[in-house]
């Protein structure tokens, strides 16, 4: 099937706008003559056979603006420019003739010279009088279209229009002050330019995590050459960037690509002192092979890279290399490789107070020391999947952008980057930076010993060692913090997980180890092994663990009743707990650093249970609870651990501080209703009798809750019809709750509760 492309489609909407611009009826021969000229390539092409296509233009103008039939007035919001007959036979015979020499698609120099053939026509009297040698036209098409050159050695001149045509010239851009200044890799480029002065491969493969600078280095070698800071070999060199992708386009049919590429091979051997670049090298695999063809973009230019014809320094990243380098050894050897590490902070410090000026001039305002010194600082902490020098950039610029739009007097400083911070990693401003994490985490006490009781001192352990983590006293490379809390259940361990994610606004990823009891069950965290079902899918591949600390980075983890996992659950955490860091079946790594890791068990609750042999009562077994922790997890899990925390039973004065709580919450549903509900002394005493379990914990409660006071009470506000604006008092008496309405016309105080634990019953009385 014959089709057009893009160019084609360009120029006859080009042809018809024309006319339709100059209120023409149709569209004919020299409207479209007109389009082909002016269209930029083709216009080149002309001004190569030393045309005079301004001229040709300019009469195709005044032919069609004198000749052409005009639309009626009263028509000219309603007719669009028609095809002439010409027209027609001009596209019918272009398809006719892509048809029969084998193609697919129509060209423009195949509406060319199927105009040329219409000879009674003012159009091809244009080409005559102007000179135009179709012929020659043609070779010339070809050479800049499809590669295809009839000459064996390029001329110097041809090659910098084709060098132009498909690459960018860094040493012109550095010229222009395009390039920032490159600080902190003369190494790397003195290496670079060791390498380029061998006689045979001298060619360079940076390899590199993504951001650490590669596509920079490059750039600062064309830079450095331009400045004369180059050994004298290589004074003369340019260094031009390939981009792979213009090679590809337009490429529609087989043999297309490699014309191009063998044009620029051939304008690289004819200008001899060039670096060629090519940024993303894997891409060169592959690039223009067909269907069932081996060959592509790595095997045609193998040869010239072998014998030293071309200087080539490309770059690409590990994964890539291993997908792409490793598997064509004869790729790989033509190739030195150099790794390109992350700079250091001081260096990547170094770097942008370079780069300060430039950044200061475009955003027109001043940067402070501070502001660069915390992007550095900052961006190594909390953007743990992106590397240095990008990432402490990429947050200068950002923040320079975002004061630069609210502000008019400029001026970054610590602040402006902190909160750049917290809008990319979610992480509250109140908890970045010793300097602005006070505030915030000072509240995290007050906050968690209110809505938990009886547990104050696993939750001082706790906040201990979050503080250590927040000051910047531990090791970077080390979670936030990681627990072990055992203890009966309904003690409050989930329950302190969720309270500290809900005041440090941080997430919540529970996972329960129930569902991981089978040794195959592991691999639902880190993903499928190597030939299993789903090791080559993004999400099933990745683990679940993997993907959601990825996705949230600034996280609570909780393994819930890590005693019911597969020991090889425990061995996968290992990492987790001791690097701060998971890594996948398939080699994908997630950053835990600013992670709290949290794992609940119910070990060594029962023993303490039992009655103690000999006797006839009841006793706590102390130190069961340890021997149990130390049998089931192994010294190199328990001494990666901050800390164990043991979780104690439940004492009548925190049974009854939680049925405080539940009722509160239950009066916050009561605020759409104009309601409140108040216990007295001995509804909160029998509550707390009945709903306590010591083996149980608080669990208990909420059913209680529910059966002696949320079930009556909905019923009361069913059937009964409470008016808005009164009180609810729920006693108990002659052993049977009761509740009575009262108004609020008086306001009655919040119920406290007394040092032995008891509601204070004057709490109910009005206010005097």
């Amino acid at each position: 099937m014959i089709q057009t492309n893009p160019e084609i489609e360009n120029i006859v909407q080009l042809a018809t706008n024309y006319a339709a611009t100059n209120q023409h009826e149709y569209v004919t021969l020299e409207h479209l003559l007109y389009a082909i000229c002016s269209y930029k390539p083709f216009y080149d092409l002309l001004e190569i056979q030393n045309t005079d296509t301004d001229g040709l233009l300019a009469d195709i103008d005044h032919y069609v603006k004198a000749q052409a039939h005009l639309v009626p007035k009263e028509m000219k919001k309603e007719i669009i420019p028609r095809k002439t007959h010409a027209l027609e036979r001009v596209f019918n015979r272009s398809f006719t003739q892509v048809l029969f020499s084998g193609r697919s698609h129509v060209q423009v120099i195949d509406l060319f010279l199927s105009i040329g053939q219409e000879n009674n026509s003012h159009a091809v009297y244009f080409m005559v009088k102007y000179g135009i040698n179709r012929g020659e036209l043609v070779d010339l098409y070809n050479e800049r279209w499809s590669g295809i050159t009839t000459r064996q050695v390029m001329a110097e001149s041809q090659a910098d229009h084709v060098l132009a045509e498909f690459c960018d010239n860094l040493n012109k851009q550095a010229v222009d002050g395009k390039i920032d200044p490159v600080i902190g890799r003369d190494f790397e480029i003195e290496e670079i330019t060791e390498v380029l002065a061998k006689r045979n491969k001298s060619n360079i493969l940076m390899v590199g995590d993504p951001g650490v600078g590669k596509t920079a280095i490059a750039e600062g070698l064309a830079k450095k050459i331009v400045d004369k800071q180059v050994p004298d070999y290589l004074i003369d060199f340019t260094v031009w960037n390939l981009d792979i992708s213009t090679l590809l386009a337009g490429s529609k049919y087989r043999g297309e690509f490699e014309e191009k590429l063998q044009t620029v091979i051939k304008a690289l051997k004819a200008k001899k002192k060039v670096i060629l670049f090519i940024d993303e090298a894997h891409q060169m695999r592959g690039a223009g092979a067909g269907s069932g063809s081996s060959v592509d973009f790595s095997n045609m230019i193998k040869p010239a890279i072998s014998k030293g014809e071309i200087k080539v320094v490309a770059s690409t990243t590990w994964e890539e290399y291993s997908e792409s380098f490793e598997k064509d050894r004869a790729l790989m050897r033509r190739f030195y490789r150099m790794t390109i590490e992350e700079p250091t902070s001081d260096v990547t410090k170094d770097i942008l107070r370079g780069l300060k000026p430039y950044f200061e001039e475009f955003h027109n305002g001043e940067i402070h020391d501070d502001a660069l010194v915390a992007a550095v600082d900052l961006s190594v902490r909390y953007q743990t999947d992106k590397k240095l020098p990008d990432k402490a950039i990429d947050l200068i610029d950002t923040a320079s952008a975002k004061v630069k739009l609210k502000r008019s007097n400029f001026v970054l400083q610590r602040k402006d980057i902190i909160e750049a911070v917290s809008k990319a990693t979610k992480i509250p401003v109140d908890q970045l930076g010793t300097d602005q994490g006070s505030v915030g985490i000072s509240k995290l006490e007050d906050h968690i010993k209110s809505k938990l009781f009886g547990q104050d001192q696993v939750v001082d352990t706790l906040l201990e060692t979050i503080y250590v983590s927040k000051a910047g006293l531990k090791a970077i490379n080390k979670p936030i913090g990681s627990f072990l809390f055992i203890g009966p259940t309904g003690t409050g361990k989930t329950e302190l997980a969720k309270l500290i994610s809900e005041h440090m606004n941080m997430k919540l990823l529970r996972y329960d180890m129930s569902e991981y009891q089978e040794k195959h069950s592991a691999a639902k965290l880190i993903g499928a092994p190597p030939g299993y079902v789903g090791y080559d899918d993004a999400n099933l591949g990745g683990g679940l663990l993997v993907s959601d600390i990825e996705k949230n980075p600034n996280c609570i983890i909780l393994f819930d009743e890590i005693e019911k996992a597969h020991r090889d659950v425990s061995n996968v955490l290992l990492g987790l707990l001791d690097e701060g860091s998971v890594t996948s079946s398939n080699g994908k790594k997630a950053d835990a650093r600013n992670a709290i890791i949290i794992l609940t068990s119910n070990l060594g609750a029962t023993a303490g249970d039992q009655n103690a042999i000999g006797l006839g009562r009841d006793f706590e077994k102390v130190g069961e609870d340890d021997k149990a922790v130390k049998q089931f997890f192994k010294p190199e899990f328990r001494n990666r651990l901050d800390g164990v925390c043991k979780f104690n039973k439940l004492e009548t004065m925190a049974i009854k501080k939680i049925i405080c709580k539940f009722i509160t919450e239950l009066n916050e549903l009561l605020v759409e209703k104009d309601l409140k509900i108040r216990l007295t002394e001995e509804a909160i005493k029998h509550i707390a009798d009945v709903g306590y379990d010591p083996k149980m914990g608080a669990r208990p409660l909420q059913r209680t809750i529910n059966n002696l006071i949320k079930i009556p009470l909905s019923k009361k506000l069913i059937f009964e019809s409470v008016e808005p604006n009164h009180i609810i008092i729920v006693d108990y008496v002659n052993d049977e709750i009761i509740f009575n309405v009262k108004s609020t016309e008086v306001d009655f105080d919040q119920p406290k509760v007394n040092n032995d634990g008891y509601i204070i019953l004057d709490q109910f009385k009005p206010k005097s």
